[in-house]
């Protein structure tokens, strides 16, 4: 189940169209040059002429009417936003793309840039066009293909862990930082009459790599080599993580439906008083029951820390611009307004989308709000999945396994399938 139509821009989106294309073979097979295209110039003239784009959910149904400030500062430009279902997306895009009836920029969910490359279409992004240093590091990283960048980042999301303050005080614990005070947190809470200690995400439907993933990473593993060219499975550390991962479905932590239908209300009536998601929950909880009743009963935290930290999933939105867009130069002089700190907070005030740009995060109310100030803390420490067309397909195998892991079944042997379908797949490039 997925809470938001921005939880998309981060997990299996358009899962037919990604399968579809990850074993589509290298970039420029797929593109035709588009791998070795020369990055185009932009200068600091104002925009001019229509720009056209294609955004999805939340995003997409307020871009339009946000970038009239932009339109203020470029009286000669007029931007155009369609709005498209998260579904839709990758179907679109080889459609657009194969008939060169392409808009000018597109948002991209962090999951799928990959097969987008793949697929031809998108333009390198200008040099110098933003100052990359100013950028959440993992988000800048998950916009580059094999070295060269193809969109920049523009809001990111990431995962802390939801508990219920109350109930916690009355069990005696307090917000756990480790794998081991995490398991005794779930089993204190049972103990004091909660019938799960913490809700996990189960199965491809809910992508429960978002929690895997990190897992991994906080036991120390890397998914690809140096290099970026190939998986690095570390099959110890994929054996630890999955084996944690397990532990609270197996212990009875943890219910084997995963979220299901009734997440918010075994969080909201303490039956299943923990999660971890992302900051859309906290309006979802205050939809649910009411704003002050989140004030009252709700805490956040970073997610505990493995061995090797305490890592958590990266997602978030892009912006790009198509190859044959027919004002490209507006395109970018947009997604560069949209990229500066002051448009970044302004945009968090329309949708609550944490900027991708480090320096907006330091102000209000990021620096005041306790909610905010712990994704800014979380922020400092994630993981993105790679940007190589065959992930998607890759994660739906780890999920799978995953699950019967949670199940019985040995995580030794789940690891090894997982390397194994690795080697068999390659990054799909």
């Amino acid at each position: 189940m997925k809470l938001r139509n921005r939880a998309l821009a981060f997990g299996a989106i358009g899962l037919v169209g990604v399968l579809a294309l990850a074993g589509c073979g290298r970039a420029d097979d797929a593109g035709e040059g588009n791998g070795n295209a020369e990055a185009a110039t932009v200068d600091d003239a104002p925009a001019t002429g229509d720009i056209e784009v294609w955004a999805m959910g939340e995003e997409g149904e307020n871009l339009g009417d946000f970038a009239d400030a932009f339109v203020e500062e470029n009286p000669d430009a007029k931007v155009t936003v369609t709005s498209i279902p998260w579904a839709d997306v990758m179907t679109k895009y080889q459609t657009a793309v194969a008939a060169g009836t392409v808009p000018d920029a597109i948002m991209i969910g962090s999951s799928l840039l990959p097969s987008m490359v793949a697929a031809g279409g998108l333009a390198p992004v200008p040099d110098d066009l933003v100052d990359e240093d100013g950028f959440n590091e993992t988000a800048l990283e998950s916009t580059e293909v094999e070295g060269t960048a193809y969109a920049v980042p523009w809001y990111v999301e990431t995962r802390v862990m939801y508990y219920r303050t109350d109930l916690a005080e009355e069990a005696g614990v307090e917000a756990p930082t480790t794998w081991e005070e995490l398991t005794a947190f779930g089993e204190a809470m049972t103990a004091g009459g909660a019938k799960y200690g913490i809700q996990l995400p189960m199965g491809d439907a809910e992508d429960s790599t978002q929690v895997i993933l990190p897992f991994y990473a906080q036991a120390g593993g890397d998914v690809l080599n140096d290099a970026g060219d190939a998986y690095a499975w570390d099959e110890a550390a994929l054996t630890d993580a999955l084996e944690y991962y397990a532990s609270f479905f197996i212990d009875g932590l943890a219910p084997t439906s995963g979220y299901g239908d009734e997440q918010t209300a075994a969080f909201a009536n303490g039956s299943n008083p923990a999660f971890i998601s992302g900051p859309w929950m906290v309006g979802v909880l205050g939809d649910q029951e009411s704003p002050e009743w989140v004030e009252e009963n709700v805490g956040t935290a970073p997610v505990p820390a493995g061995a090797d930290g305490n890592d958590s999933y990266l997602g978030g939105g892009h912006l790009g611009v198509f190859e044959d867009a027919e004002n490209a130069d507006g395109a970018w002089k947009l997604i560069r307004w949209l990229s500066e700190a002051e448009t970044q907070q302004q945009w968090f005030e329309t949708v609550n989308a944490l900027p991708a740009v480090t320096s907006a995060l330091d102000a209000e109310p990021f620096t005041s709000d306790p909610r905010l100030s712990v994704l800014n803390d979380q922020l400092e420490n994630t993981v993105a999945p790679p940007s190589v067309p065959s992930w998607n397909e890759m994660s739906a195998f780890i999920e799978t396994e995953a699950e019967k892991v949670a199940n019985g079944s040995d995580a030794a042997e789940a690891a090894s399938a997982i390397v194994a379908k690795a080697e068999s797949l390659g990054t799909g490039w």
